[in-house]
């Protein structure tokens, strides 16, 4: 039977450390060793942590390790940002980033 960790780094293969899980988790209340269960993949915990775990990865460095490239495309980003903001609306989070609009830049 699988952990919630390991449900969580099965989102994407990227090479996710282990404290950005550690910290996703305490903030939402998750025990990281806890075996998962169709209860708790289904829970509104799990999910937050799941929406902040794709978050996270829009927002990750390409990197190369060991051999191995691991890099999203512009769109790829946007795709894992957008399906982050369904999740917590979907869950109505209040902590959910929000879309800022406004002037950027010298000259309109």
């Amino acid at each position: 039977m699988a952990t919630i960790l390991e449900a969580l780094k099965g989102i994407n293969s990227y090479p996710v450390p282990l404290r950005t899980f550690t910290e996703i988790a305490e903030r939402r209340g998750v025990t990281l060793t806890t075996a998962t269960t169709m209860e708790i993949l289904k829970s509104r915990e799990f999910n937050l942590c799941r929406a902040d775990v794709l978050l996270w990865l829009s927002y990750a460095p390409d990197i190369t390790q060991g051999g191995q490239s691991y890099s999203f495309t512009d769109e790829q980003r946007t795709d894992l940002r957008n399906l982050a903001q369904q999740i917590y609306e979907e869950l109505e989070e209040e902590n959910a980033p929000k879309t800022i609009y406004g002037y950027k830049g010298k000259r309109l």
